[in-house]
């Protein structure tokens, strides 16, 4: 029964160790894809846009096919760069997974950024329109 009760408790307390703390309403970056190229080993999206934190960025996803019994999902690691209208730059490293389903393709990623703010990344993109549409949450 002690055993019971310590795996329980120790269980919950480990819990909270990896939770993710995101706070606040999420911030918006809308962009588009401006080129594609594909590999023998996933492909590169590069992707430019606009956010009112950073101001211009410009994104790149090199996607991988984990595993070749699902086509249609893998892990990506990436770049970002931004200058906002002042000229300050900010960069960060980008790593996550992603989903294809249908013309629609969807990532999910942390990332770090050089001021040290930290996101989580919801992203869409259209692959017809090459449209794409991110929510991202501070994790800090």
């Amino acid at each position: 029964m002690k055993n019971i009760l310590l795996t329980l408790i120790f269980g919950v307390f480990s819990l909270n160790t990896v939770a993710l703390d995101i706070n606040g309403e999420p911030y918006e970056f809308t962009g588009s894809v401006s080129s594609i190229t594909l590999t023998n080993e996933g492909g590169v999206i590069n992707v430019v846009g606009e956010t009112g934190q950073y101001g211009k960025v410009w994104l790149t996803y090199n996607l991988n096919l984990d595993n070749p019994a699902t086509p249609n999902q893998g892990s990506f690691t990436g770049r970002a760069v931004a200058i906002d209208g002042e000229g300050n730059r900010n960069s960060a490293s980008r790593q996550g997974v992603w989903e294809r389903k249908g013309e629609m393709m969807h990532f999910k990623s942390l990332d770090d950024v050089s001021d040290g703010n930290q996101f989580l990344c919801i992203t869409k993109v259209n692959l017809i329109d090459d449209s794409l549409e991110m929510k991202f949450y501070s994790v800090k």
